[in-house]
C-alpha cells in the first residue's frame, strides 16, 4: 500500500498516550490484512474499549486519531470510521455492542 500523497512528506505525529497508539497500530495491521478494510469485529472491539476504558481515550483528541491512522497507512474509509467512533464518544454517545461488550485492549 502506498502512502497518500498528502501525507507522504508529513512529519510523524506525536505518540499517543495510554496505549492508544498500540491499539491503532493493531487496528491498522488487521485492516491491512483484509481487502475491504476493517471488519465488524475490530470495529466492535474498538468501540467496546472506548466504552469500557473512557479514561484511556479522554486525553486523545479527535484530530490526533485520523493523523495517526493516516500515518499508519489506513484506508480513508477506515480512518473516517475510527475518527467517527471517537468523535461520537466525545459527544457523549454510547455504542450498542453485542459480541465484545466487555472487551478491553490490554
Amino acid at each position: 500500500m502506498q502512502p497518500r500523497a498528502d501525507t507522504a512528506d508529513a512529519a510523524p505525529s506525536e505518540p499517543l498516550a495510554n496505549g492508544v497508539e498500540g491499539i491503532l497500530e493493531y487496528i491498522a495491521q488487521m485492516a491491512a490484512g483484509y481487502s475491504s478494510g476493517l471488519k465488524w469485529n475490530e470495529d466492535d472491539m474498538l468501540k467496546a474499549d472506548m466504552m469500557n476504558r473512557p479514561e484511556r481515550w479522554a486525553s486523545i483528541t479527535v484530530e490526533q486519531v485520523p493523523a495517526k491512522c493516516r500515518e499508519l497507512q489506513m484506508r480513508p474509509n477506515d480512518v473516517d470510521t475510527v475518527a467517527g467512533f471517537l468523535q461520537r464518544r466525545k459527544y457523549g454517545r454510547r455504542f450498542v455492542r453485542s459480541w465484545h461488550k466487555d472487551f478491553q485492549f490490554i
